[in-house]
């Protein structure tokens, strides 16, 4: 007798995950490989999360606080939102799983962009609700005009995902735009429409007119804030993310939370990330400096970017190689190095490259410059 499955799970498309590097190691015979695939933090993980995890290891026995109480009482100090607006997730992934699972059923639809993370229509087709997707612009940002058109002419449209600044296109939408289309969507279905705001990589954003996820919150009451340890913290191994909603809302969302859903590692250590400052400042430094580096390599060599507020550039391979992402992604695992090819977004002949250390950054344009000389023969 065959198993009949769901026909939105028969057709689901699962995530493609960053190569590992022991992976790469095994097939290629490369000793030596640096991973800029990911988004991970090169300087590895907060020394006092390192530190508080160490001292937690001799309770690892004990199941850990399912309220995640320390956690959330200190991401509401330094948010400035009640400990009741904060919720846990297995890295702000399951977050977005959470408020799917809280606000739909099979049927309903989400409205994201082409190009957005691909968390979200997977998260999305798991529970049996489709996405509905509005086109880029031709600058690879966000067109909020054509979004809020699909939530007005389709009534079964309860979610809406932005992730500002975007990944992989790195791309953003400016405080004016946001703060109209919010505006607009809140007048939809009597503010039914709820709108997901995802700032993973805000510590990273420098540009001015990128808005304050906590202050577009508090004006508007269909709207929650995804965050992240994963990134600038350097914990994407602990998966450890949370939301700021509120507090009705949180309620519900609770209630479709797993017990015990971040472990107890993840709690002390994400609490104690919290407190590195000078961690923080060094990371937000290197990866300045590392921007700067690369976006000058990449101009040199006529390789075309996307201007990015992130810890990545994403570049064009087709002009500045003459090949598809996914062929020199895979003729730079043969030197050692891993990207991201981005084809699954729809996006095949770009590469998302995570901006590394310096020394990480030299073995990148060693590799970029092996492929350009090869063109060039």
């Amino acid at each position: 007798m065959s198993i009949q499955f769901p026909s939105y799970i028969e057709q689901l498309k699962p995530y493609i995950a960053g190569k590992p590097i022991e992976e790469t190691q095994r097939e290629y015979g490369v000793k030596r490989v640096i991973k800029l695939a990911s988004n991970e933090n090169p300087l590895g993980p907060s020394p006092k999360a390192v530190a508080a995890i160490k001292k937690s290891m001799k309770d690892l026995q004990l199941y850990p606080d399912a309220s995640g109480y320390r956690l959330r009482h200190a991401l509401s100090k330094l948010e400035k939102v009640s400990f009741d607006e904060i919720v846990l997730g297995n890295g702000s992934n399951e977050v977005i799983e959470l408020l799917i699972r809280s606000f739909c059923v099979p049927g309903d639809f989400m409205v994201a962009s082409d190009g957005v993370f691909a968390a979200y229509p997977i998260s999305a087709r798991i529970q049996g609700v489709d996405t509905l997707f509005s086109r880029m612009t031709q600058d690879f940002r966000f067109d909020l005009p054509a979004m809020l058109e699909l939530i007005r002419s389709n009534p079964r449209v309860k979610l809406v995902a932005i992730p500002n600044p975007n990944n992989p296109t790195g791309t953003y939408v400016t405080e004016r735009e946001l703060t109209v289309f919010l505006s607009e969507v809140e007048k939809v279905r009597d503010g039914s429409v709820h709108v997901i705001l995802d700032y993973a990589y805000w510590e990273y954003v420098n540009a001015k007119d990128l808005p304050d996820p906590v202050a577009l919150y508090r004006r508007f009451s269909n709207v929650s804030v995804l965050k992240t340890f994963s990134k600038i913290y350097g914990l994407g191994g602990l998966r450890v993310g949370y939301g700021i909603m509120r507090p009705d809302l949180a309620k519900y969302v609770q209630k479709v939370r797993m017990p015990f859903n971040v472990s107890g590692p993840g709690l002390v250590g994400a609490e104690a990330a919290l407190g590195d400052k000078e961690f923080i400042k060094k990371s937000i430094r290197i990866n300045r400096e590392g921007l700067k580096t690369m976006k000058k390599f990449f101009t040199d060599l006529e390789i075309p970017f996307l201007p990015s507020q992130g810890n990545f550039l994403l570049i064009n391979t087709r002009q500045g190689f003459g090949m598809s992402g996914p062929e020199v992604f895979e003729a730079c695992l043969r030197l050692g190095v891993i990207f991201r090819p981005v084809a699954n977004y729809g996006l095949p002949d770009w590469l998302r490259v995570t901006v590394g250390t310096s020394s990480q950054n030299r073995v990148a344009q060693k590799a970029f410059l092996s492929l350009k000389k090869h063109k060039n023969r």
